[in-house]
């Protein structure tokens, strides 16, 4: 039994040091954010620049890419239609990059997506995450693989944009729904 309870409190021990430990913490001027998708951004380091996914969210695509192009096939959406959906995303996002001075932004710099991107999260001075604000506003859905874990707090904020017919579900709410749902089934 007590080696049981000591197998416990280790597992437990690296569990809390691989969560946050490790995390890199640095305030960011908003003129050294680049917004490159609903869900990219571009930010200028010292030592030079670094794509950063926005943890938790995906939003639609706004150029002819890979995940463009399987969008399309999975939704049966034209190029015009799929690509305002992006556009409109995209701008949404610049307006909340534009909108403050300085971000935080957390990230594990040893971590990347299959794409080479950063993972990070971008807090705002309020310490709102920017991915929790593009699906609250409807921009945004939480990430196909976050859907696994119907506990994510963005679940609740996502269906509530939807009732609440915010951004895209309001703009476009029989195209939003077919992308977030073709999203969903990666």
């Amino acid at each position: 039994m007590r080696l049981n309870f000591k197998v416990f409190m280790i597992c437990n021990l690296l569990l809390f040091a691989s969560s946050g430990a490790w995390c890199s913490e640095l305030t960011i001027q908003a003129e050294n954010i680049t917004v490159e998708d609903g869900d990219t951004l571009i930010i200028s380091f010292a030592d030079g620049k670094e794509r950063v996914q926005l943890m938790d969210i995906d939003a639609p695509e706004d150029t002819e890419n890979a995940k463009f192009k399987l969008d399309m096939r999975r939704t049966g959406m034209d190029y015009d239609t799929l690509f305002s959906l992006g556009a409109i995303a995209t701008q949404h996002l610049v307006k909340l990059i534009t909108g403050e001075d300085s971000f935080t932004l957390q990230y594990q710099p040893e971590k990347r997506d299959r794409y080479g991107r950063l993972l990070g999260i971008l807090m705002d001075k309020e310490g709102v995450s920017v991915s929790e604000r593009m699906v609250l506003n409807g921009y945004a859905i939480v990430k196909p693989t976050g859907a696994e874990n119907p506990a994510h707090p963005y679940h609740a904020l996502q269906r509530n944009a939807q009732e609440e017919m915010r951004g895209l579900w309001g703009l476009l709410p029989k195209q939003a729904q077919l992308w977030a749902g073709a999203s969903l089934k990666r």
